[in-house]
């Protein structure tokens, strides 16, 4: 407003004074009933505007990685789901876990400070009875004191190893990273990669097995890789690069896949179906000769593996003369057993 200009007109000014001086004017003001919320915008509580989209695909590699990897190294077939990308406070993310949590602080170069692979005590379990033969299964109770046997840290080194590899690989195409191990915490208060109010990414899988219910898996736990958010925003221009746009597949590149597609049905590979397992003594296994007879019993349920990766779970029996297997449910990762 330039020097010298009026706000309000003589107009405004004499209605003004016509109504204050009428008392048609009370004193109760305008709006005194809306309530305003205060907001720090200098707080590092405000969740960001944050585009998970370069996450997403990596979890989604991680996730197949990680199965691989379980079935692979420790012989365990697990579901593993798809994991979910959520930012929280870290004090936040510290209250929902409890101990004997394994909290490993991993540096993951060029990613600045420390991630957490957080690996659920119940994964731990499950993978240490598949691997003596027993059934994966969630305990009742653990208390909160306990500590992992000498045979629970080999198996979670070897956990610790597989998710890694997994890492590298889901990395890869968006950002080169390397996993360098620093040390493990039970508890939670030990593991301070993030002050109690500033933001982390959460990347959350669940690991289960086969449920009776179609589509479902019966969840045993979790395993968590959680990154200061700070870190991830220092690289976000680099992993927004990895997305490439969707272009139009001309016609040649399509004859060329389809005619690969078709070359792919064509390779052989060897299904091995485990019929069985026996103990035997020493004794016993001298003593065999040939034309013994050893018989199988309880032959029941087994997988069906491909390169020692199980793909199906079977059913042993016999179809006319011959042995024969029938396929119950599928053991991949988003199968709907149709």
């Amino acid at each position: 407003m330039a020097d010298g200009e009026k706000l309000l007109t003589d107009e405004e000014m004499e209605a003004i004074e016509e109504v204050v001086a009428s008392g048609g004017l009370d004193g109760g003001g305008y709006n005194v009933g809306i309530e305003a919320q205060s907001h720090d915008i200098a707080a590092k509580d405000n969740k960001p505007d944050f585009d998970s989209t370069v996450l997403d695909q990596i979890n989604e590699r991680f996730h197949r990685q990680l199965r691989i990897g379980l079935a692979r190294e420790l012989k365990y077939g697990a579901e593993v789901a798809l994991g979910t990308v959520e930012i929280m406070q870290y004090k936040d993310y510290l209250s929902g876990v409890s101990p004997p949590v394994s909290l490993n602080l991993t540096n993951m170069s060029p990613l600045k400070g420390e991630s957490i692979c957080a690996i659920d005590p119940q994964v731990v379990f499950s993978c240490v009875d598949n691997w003596f033969g027993g059934a994966p299964r969630s305990l009742a109770a653990v208390s909160e004191n306990r500590i992992y046997s000498a045979t629970e840290e080999v198996v979670l080194k070897k956990l610790r190893i597989v998710v890694y590899a997994a890492l590298l690989e889901a990395w890869a195409p968006a950002l080169r990273i390397q996993c360098e191990f620093v040390r493990a915490e039970t508890n939670p208060l030990l593991a301070n990669i993030a002050g109690d109010t500033e933001l982390v990414v959460v990347n959350r899988f669940r690991v289960g097995n086969n449920s009776d219910v179609e589509g479902a898996m019966d969840v045993i736990g979790a395993i968590d890789i959680v990154h200061p958010y700070e870190s991830i925003k220092l690289v976000r221009g680099s992993l927004a690069k990895t997305i490439a746009p969707k272009r139009a597949e001309n016609r040649l590149e399509k004859e060329w896949t389809d005619k690969l597609a078709g070359s792919l049905d064509e390779v052989l590979f060897e299904a091995v179906v485990n019929a069985g397992e026996l103990p035997m003594s020493l004794e016993k296994l001298n003593g065999l000769k040939i034309g013994d007879v050893i018989s199988l019993q309880d032959l029941g349920r087994s997988e069906l593996c491909v390169n020692g990766l199980p793909i199906y779970q079977v059913e042993i029996g016999s179809r006319g003369d011959n042995a024969a297997v029938k396929i119950v449910a599928s053991t991949m990762a988003g199968a709907t057993n149709e």
